[in-house]
């Protein structure tokens, strides 16, 4: 399979985020010899962006390690961090937008599980592993 990869490691913060963000777009672009759409991409980045968000705010651990693979098929993203296991499959709806009484934030997993094709979960060697994976064709999806 030719597959290409790379990983990143760095502290705990929404600042490192914000970088990791902008660099996760750049790599696919690059790695995927720009044959993702730009809204594949997008849609990719905000995901990953909310799932490690989601990982500064809630998981306590002090540092997040990251890594891409590109196929020719599909872009996956994989989490790992340190911390207790929990349950991030639960099936989360889109929140009704037009309520006046909306409350902020707790919709991450929500945008995640939409914009992605498959969300997987694993504890293992004392970390949690998140895999969000998004196929580079419509025509591919699961």
């Amino acid at each position: 399979m030719d597959e290409r990869k790379l990983r990143l490691s760095f502290d705990s913060d929404f600042k490192n985020v914000d970088i990791a963000r902008a660099a996760i777009g750049g790599i696919c672009r690059e790695l995927s010899g720009r044959s993702a759409s730009e809204s594949i991409v997008l849609d990719f980045s905000l995901a990953v962006t909310e799932a490690m968000n989601n990982a500064v705010e809630h998981s306590g651990a002090k540092s997040i390690e990251i890594e891409i693979i590109l196929t020719k098929k599909e872009i996956l993203f994989r989490m790992f961090t340190e911390g207790e296991k929990y349950e991030p499959l639960t099936t989360a709806s889109m929140p009704i937008l037009d309520d006046n009484n909306l409350a902020e934030g707790g919709f991450g997993l929500a945008i995640i599980q939409e914009l992605v094709d498959k969300v997987d979960y694993e504890y293992r060697d004392s970390k949690n592993v998140l895999t969000l994976k998004k196929n580079l064709s419509a025509a591919d999806k699961e």
